[in-house]
């Protein structure tokens, strides 16, 4: 006779909500549950293992995940502006954010009141829950489950959310007086597109230059290197 383990309400209830949210079937149910499993649960339990582990796991498959999608999304750009990008769509509001969209606390193992749930631990359970995926499916999937994930919210929009370095620098040059200037040193063709060079003057001196795929996207780049000379690094 074949013998059946007893699924518990809990296990089927997990199941249906990774499958809604990440897309993906379960195969061990045990990394969920894990990456479900606030610390604040373990006294009551007796004991136990905390989402913690799979947290640290989970980061760096977000970074990675993340890193990689960049790296050929925007071909172009440098190690700074790829840094800033991934800081944005990484980042722990983004993270605790997307974390209560999906409702993860409600789904946790956690024993506290609702006035304790700070916004960390929706970032925190959602790279528990990466983690999990991660030793269950593989690299392959979990990408794919994130990237869907982060369309559906729309969260890959925030690459796009760049400051206007231009702007900040102009505004900078107008209040102390300065001139600027924008100059296209070269043009020049290059993996089958165009691109150009941009250096940006200050009072006579470069204080930046770049090369994008357009001048707007290369005068950018000369106002970012321009405002990391003024400002420090801009993240």
């Amino acid at each position: 006779m074949r013998l059946f383990k007893k699924v518990s309400q809990r296990e089927t209830e997990v199941r249906a909500y990774i499958k809604q949210h990440f897309g993906v079937r379960v195969k061990r149910i045990e990394n969920y549950m894990e990456a479900l499993r606030h610390s604040s649960s373990l006294e009551v339990q007796g004991g136990g293992v905390s989402n913690e582990r799979l947290e640290f796991l989970g980061d760096a498959v977000l970074d990675m995940i993340v890193v990689d999608d960049l790296y050929h999304r925007f071909p172009d750009e440098d190690e700074g502006g790829l840094t800033q990008m991934k800081s944005r769509v990484v980042s722990r509001t983004t993270l605790n954010g997307l974390g209560k969209a999906i409702e993860l606390v409600e789904m946790m193992d956690l024993q506290m009141g609702s006035n304790e749930v700070h916004a960390s631990i929706y970032g925190n359970a959602f790279e528990a829950v990466v983690g999990a995926v991660y030793l269950d499916l593989g690299y392959k999937q979990t990408r794919a489950s994130v990237n869907r994930l982060f369309e559906e919210y729309d969260i890959q929009g925030r690459i796009h959310q760049t400051v206007d370095f231009k702007s900040k620098l102009y505004e900078w040059c107008q209040k102390r007086r300065k001139s600027i200037e924008f100059e296209v040193v070269r043009t020049f063709h290059q993996s089958g597109q165009n691109k150009y060079e941009m250096q940006v003057r200050i009072a006579g001196k470069v204080r930046g230059k770049a090369v994008g795929t357009s001048k707007k996207l290369a005068e950018q780049g000369a106002a970012r290197i321009a405002c990391e000379h003024i400002f420090g690094p801009q993240n």
